[in-house]
């Protein structure tokens, strides 16, 4: 009987710091971990943590001195030096920047290993990470490094092409959903918009809470709800209110995925204004809840969202369009049914099964 492969995956955050890239790596850990001998290097954060975990299909080694900051920084090297240390055959990077560094380091301290990275995030390619050369140049290394790229949409995949990938190396493998964890008998709450998105510039709430009383003035039932904390948390609190429709706007800590479904169920609307996104598996799961989603048409967004068929798409930083995309989804309820199973059709491309098959894939291609 042969040996399992070894595979390794890379992942600078991990439970209990999770997010759509994270969930990717629980996806691949859980589901296909039996397959190989399979690792996941990820950085400790906390002391609380242990350096390591056994589970099922899986081992997991947290690395570094249990610092938030500092981890991050000793990550690449850590991870580099940890793989070296296990002989891999793959290694998986999630993430472009930690993980996508350590890769890069990976080639000199485990050249034989076959090196895959997937690439998650929009916010590389907003303006003021573009025009520092350094980063470019930085950004130019990570993506050419891997032998496959592997993208969460193709406006990612058009990135790594750009940046001197081959295209027959790049595979698009979006995150995806678990339709196990969709409500099936919601209670609709009238007038709730839903929000979820990480308290930071990117996710456009500079553009709408301003939108928010020109929603009020012509639904006064419509109350936005927001699920989210992160660095700009006292300043959006400010401007909420600021706004004059304070009581109409509610900003709720997160809770866990299961939670999440059930209150995005309750909504008549989703909206997330994003200024810049990898893909937005949150589209894709108020599809999933059967809610209708508003988005923008940035990164990998229209990937999720066709405009008029399974949501709404809107153009970035434009509070009138976010007010009228809003209204006209509360005030049409026929168009709203429609969009509704739209998306409940169009959601079940991003299912964790057929994603997972095609990332499996790529695995053992690259091993032949």
């Amino acid at each position: 009987m042969n040996a399992k492969k070894k595979l390794v995956i890379l992942s600078v955050n991990y439970e209990p710091y999770m997010s759509g890239a994270e969930q990717m790596v629980r996806e691949i850990l859980e589901r296909l971990g039996e397959k190989y001998a399979t690792t996941l290097l990820t950085a400790r954060f906390d002391k609380k943590l242990p350096f390591y975990e056994k589970r099922a299909g899986f081992e997991i080694f947290r690395l570094g001195i249990g610092h938030k900051i500092a981890d991050k920084f000793l990550y690449p090297v850590l991870a580099a030096m940890k793989a070296r240390d296990l002989n891999a055959d793959i290694i998986h990077a999630v993430m472009e920047s930690y993980a996508g560094g350590a890769l890069v380091l990976v080639k000199y301290f485990c050249p034989r290993a076959k090196r895959i990275l997937t690439l998650q995030s929009g916010d590389l390619d907003d303006d003021r990470k573009q025009n520092n050369p350094l980063i470019r140049f930085t950004w130019k290394i990570i993506h050419r490094s891997p032998h496959i790229v592997t993208a969460i949409s193709s406006f990612l995949a058009h990135r790594a092409e750009r940046l001197g990938v081959k295209p027959e190396n790049i595979f698009i493998t979006p995150n995806g959903v678990d339709l196990s964890e969709v409500p099936t008998e919601p209670d609709r709450v009238p007038g709730r918009v839903l929000c979820m998105g990480r308290l930071s510039w990117e996710k456009g709430y500079d553009y709408l809470i301003p939108a928010w009383p020109e929603v009020v003035k012509a639904a006064p039932e419509a109350r936005l709800v927001i699920y989210g904390d992160g660095p700009r948390e006292k300043e959006i609190r400010g401007m909420v209110r600021e706004s004059g429709v304070e009581e109409k706007i509610e900003i709720r800590r997160p809770v866990p995925h299961a939670e999440f479904m059930k209150e995005m169920a309750k909504a008549e609307v989703f909206i997330l204004p994003t200024l810049a996104e990898g893909l937005g598996i949150v589209f894709i799961e108020a599809q999933a809840c059967g809610v209708p989603p508003i988005g923008t048409r940035v990164g990998g967004v229209p990937d999720v969202i066709q405009d008029g068929e399974n949501g709404l798409l809107i153009e970035p930083k434009n509070s009138d369009q976010i007010a009228e995309a809003i209204l006209r989804l509360l005030k049409d309820r026929p168009l709203r049914d429609r969009l509704r199973a739209g998306g409940l059709l169009a959601c079940r491309r991003f299912e964790w099964k057929e994603i997972l098959g095609k990332i499996d894939d790529i695995y053992k291609d690259v091993l032949k």
